[in-house]
């Protein structure tokens, strides 16, 4: 955002306490849970993405913090007031819809003005507002056009505009980055993130796209089937997920699974069903002996090298296969191995990957260090006998 464009927009600063708290929200539809039993506190002032596929439940939550949808039990306080039973209009929300569902009929300036309109401001007061409000988004240049005449980021932007114009505590954004196309998307991402500092407000978004969440967001919220499965940072979340389902869904790592041996000094050592045999740092294993256990390791924190009759077979943190793929990323190439469990992934940087390139049929032996295992809070149950199975990503 240009310092110019800040300046030009004098709307009141944006300063009422945004705090989402979410208290065992449950939506029913008929004999199905579209959300169950949700607690959930989202900070004022913060980036939330909630994140999960189609059918998790994250914008029924969206609709029902925005007065959209009535909870079937629970409560969702915004600030210090409950809102439960609020009409949108006084709950201090605004929604960005996937379609922008931006008035054909009206110029920019008009469509960005309409909600001051359908709240009684005067005309003048309500189209300088406006104006101010397409400086802010550097579109005032464009205020006499129609939407059509506008590209998709630029209607975006409108519609971005036409929510914030109410100075609300809350934005709450669903799927507002998917109509566009890649090279859109990734100058969005940044004006979003860069309008919610800028602003201060507390922005929910929903995504079911995984770089888009750890690109945005403070707080990421993993949704499966209608619950939370792990609400932390993009840095937690990635690194170390808790569950088999986030490890898998965030992309990144591989899930192993593997009985707990015992200990030897600062490590302890799991074998998995095909016998091979893992170190986990002691610390991480709250698992008795003979319990299993799941651990992931990240894609980019794995070896390959060419297996011959020289490579040992048993080594501790190693897995032989055969190459199945590769994709070629820019910055790296993504290597898909069939193993005796599974699949099993690695992505190789390309200067690594190019001193000694593996094409697919060719055996390799996966490595990787103690350090870089990370241990989950509960077994993975998978699919059978897919002790690596792969995220997908």
């Amino acid at each position: 955002m240009t310092a110019k464009a800040t300046q030009a927009a004098t709307v009141r600063p944006y300063q009422e306490n945004g705090e989402i708290r979410l208290v065992g929200l449950t939506k029913q539809f008929g004999n199905s849970y579209a959300v169950q039993n949700i607690d959930l506190t989202i900070p004022h002032g913060s980036y939330c993405c909630l994140l999960g596929p189609s059918g998790c439940g994250k914008t029924t939550i969206l609709r029902m913090i925005a007065g959209h949808e009535t909870p079937t039990s629970g409560e969702i306080y915004i600030g210090d007031q409950m809102v439960v039973g609020k009409p949108p209009v006084e709950r201090g929300t605004a929604m960005m819809f996937q379609s922008y569902a931006l008035f054909p009929h009206l110029t920019i300036l008009d469509n960005v003005a309409f909600y001051l309109k359908m709240r009684n401001v005067g005309k003048e007061e309500r189209r300088q507002r406006a104006q101010e409000m397409l400086q802010r988004v550097q579109l005032d240049h464009l205020k006499d056009r129609m939407p059509a005449q506008l590209s998709g980021g630029q209607q975006q932007r409108v519609a971005l505009a036409r929510s914030l114009i109410t100075n609300p505590k809350v934005l709450l954004l669903d799927e507002p980055l998917s109509a566009l196309d890649e090279f859109l998307r990734l100058r969005m991402r940044g004006e979003l993130k860069s309008l919610q500092s800028e602003l201060g407000i507390t922005f929910v978004h929903v995504t079911h796209t995984q770089p888009e969440a750890i690109a945005l967001a403070d707080m990421v919220v993993v949704m499966d089937t209608g619950r939370i499965e792990q609400a932390d940072t993009a840095n937690v979340i990635f690194n170390r997920p808790k569950t088999p389902y986030v490890a898998r869904f965030m992309g990144g790592q591989n899930v192993l699974t593997g009985t707990v041996e015992g200990n030897s000094g600062d490590v302890a050592k799991l074998k998995s069903g095909e016998g091979a045999t893992f170190e986990v740092k002691s610390g991480q294993v709250p698992a008795a002996v003979g319990s299993k256990m799941s651990i992931t390791v990240r894609r980019d924190h794995i070896t390959l090298r060419r297996s011959n009759a020289e490579t040992p077979t048993a080594a501790i943190n190693s897995l032989t296969g055969v190459v199945e793929a590769t994709e070629y990323q820019g910055s790296y190439v993504k290597v898909t191995l069939k193993a005796a469990g599974g699949v099993f992934v690695a992505n190789v940087s390309d200067r690594a990957y190019f001193a000694e390139p593996v094409d697919t049929g060719d055996a390799v032996v996966a490595t990787w260090a103690t350090e870089d295992v990370h241990v989950l809070s509960r077994v993975d149950t998978g699919v059978a006998g897919d002790s690596y199975l792969d995220g997908g990503h």
